[in-house]
């Protein structure tokens, strides 16, 4: 038997319309094949272009932040510009005010000292907004200008360039209208960032070679440190000051510093070191001589950058006079003692610490030169000048060295013993000066034998203030005055004066508690 016939199976009634679409697919491939590939080529061709833009502008970039000055830079920003935009004629405009803009630099001589009122396209500029005009006589700013400002410029385009505190305009010109168009306005966004800080980078170059000149041009020290004292720069004036070598050999500012002032110096970095701010101060630095100097500074600190500012003036000689001031204000002009307000102010701080606490005991002595008038009149006033000055030095050579000589006018003088234990310790200081004045004084060829007589007042609690003691004193040296016999004087309180001492040599007593 032959075996059964079968036809095949039928397929799907859309198995043909299935068979046509991929026909089509077939045929429509290619074409979009063929437009990847034109697609890819564009992006090809569009990356070079923006590679080359790229490479033109950082080429201009290099030249722009080589500038020195603002004419060479208008150079390198038109060198720039044209590398990837075509124009003609280019220049700068800068903002003299809010109205009104000047030209700073061009490439033409018409454009050059015309005045620009700032209208709609160039405030859209300013903000950042590059915008070309197809021509210029329907733009307000340009429209404003005389045909010989204008002539042979159909098209511009604008570029604003903003800085810190400035305001400019970069504008390139065409002879021909709709010259520039969208794709330039895009090219000068990318332009424009550059150029504006290729502006800054100038304006901060020149703020620093301006900073930089004062630095080394100020009179006074100036210099950096850090918080170990390592000075890290200084100008001129510090070197002047301080040695040129000072950078070498006197590196650490804390060694330049007086001894007695290093601990405030510690104080003011310690107050500073915490908080920003500054810090006036006066002390002493050591020259290059060797001397010590007063300077009037300031230092300031910056954490940021954790490091110390001082600016330093050389004083010496206002200090000085102060100093002369203060010690003439205080001082006998002609035997350097102290005088009778000083010598007031110190008797009175020593009865004060007595009522506080009757242990600070203290003794007052109170002398005149006897005769002093009668060398006067007959020797003259200068060899009596000279015994107040050689008196005075034996009173001095007499004392010890806490206690307080003082001339209060005329022949009269004071002395103010402190820390004393005893009346043995009043009474060895009077006998001293008593034999000293037993000794002749030679006064430009004169030999002058001086006594004086000496009133003692003792601290004790009947004395309300130290002018009843002080006038104490004064009574005791003028009853010593009168019986010539006397050493010295003691006053008792402020009601009585006695207690002659005859003869009384340290020792040959017994020493009496005060």
């Amino acid at each position: 038997m032959f075996p059964q016939w079968r036809q095949p199976p039928r397929q799907p009634d859309d198995f043909g319309a299935v068979a046509d679409q991929n026909l089509i697919t077939m045929i429509i491939q290619p074409e979009q094949l063929l437009e990847t590939l034109l697609d890819l080529e564009r992006s090809r061709q569009r990356e070079r272009e923006i590679r080359l833009e790229a490479e033109a502008l950082l080429e201009g970039l290099r030249g722009i932040t080589g500038a020195d000055e603002r004419e060479g830079l208008f150079q390198s920003l038109v060198v720039a510009l044209g590398s990837v935009i075509e124009f003609e004629e280019a220049f700068i405009l800068e903002a003299a005010d809010a109205e009104t803009m000047l030209v700073l630099a061009a490439t033409f001589d018409a454009v050059k000292g015309s005045v620009w009122r700032i209208g709609p396209v160039f405030r859209k500029a300013l903000i950042g907004k590059p915008v070309a005009s197809f021509d210029i006589s329907l733009v307000p700013e340009w429209a404003a200008q005389p045909p010989k400002v204008i002539a042979g410029i159909s098209s511009a385009l604008h570029i604003g360039l903003r800085g810190k505190g400035w305001a400019a305009i970069l504008v390139a010109t065409h002879s021909h209208p709709k010259h520039f168009g969208p794709g330039h306005v895009k090219k000068a966004l990318r332009f424009s960032p550059l150029a504006a800080q290729a502006l800054l980078t100038l304006e901060l170059r020149k703020a620093v070679i301006e900073r930089d000149r004062f630095f080394q041009l100020s009179p006074d020290a100036m210099a950096i440190f850090t918080r170990d004292g390592i000075i890290t720069q200084h100008n001129r004036g510090w070197a002047d000051s301080f040695g040129d070598d000072g950078m070498e050999h006197q590196a650490n500012i804390l060694e330049l510093i007086h001894p007695e002032d290093g601990g405030h110096f510690q104080e003011i970095m310690g107050a500073l070191r915490n908080r920003e701010g500054k810090r006036p101060s006066k002390m002493r630095f050591r020259q290059q001589s060797g001397n010590y100097h007063w300077f009037s500074c300031s230092i300031a600190v910056y954490h940021d950058q954790m490091l110390y500012y001082i600016v330093a003036r050389d004083i010496t000689e206002s200090v000085l006079f102060e100093q002369k001031l203060a010690y003439q204000a205080g001082h006998d002009s002609l035997t350097g003692l102290k005088n009778r307000a000083e010598f007031m102010d110190s008797l009175k701080t020593a009865f004060a610490r007595y009522q506080e606490d009757m242990a600070n005991r203290f003794a007052l002595l109170f002398l005149d030169l006897n005769k002093f008038k009668a060398i006067n009149d007959t020797l003259g006033h200068d060899i009596g000048d000279e015994l107040l000055k050689a008196f005075a030095g034996t009173l001095q050579e007499s004392v010890r060295s806490d206690d307080i000589v003082s001339r209060l006018g005329g022949d009269e003088f004071t002395i103010l013993l402190t820390k004393i234990q005893s009346l043995a310790d009043v009474e060895t200081i009077a006998h001293r000066i008593r034999q000293k004045c037993r000794t002749p004084y030679v006064l430009k060829e004169h030999q002058l034998t001086a006594s004086t007589s000496i009133g003692i007042a003792v601290c004790a609690p009947e004395y309300r203030n130290e002018q009843e003691m002080l006038h104490a004193a004064d009574l005791a040296m003028y009853t010593a005055k009168q019986d010539t016999t006397l050493p010295f004087w003691i006053h008792q309180g402020p009601l009585q004066c006695a207690l002659p001492l005859i003869n009384a040599l340290p020792g040959k007593h017994p020493e009496r508690s005060l």
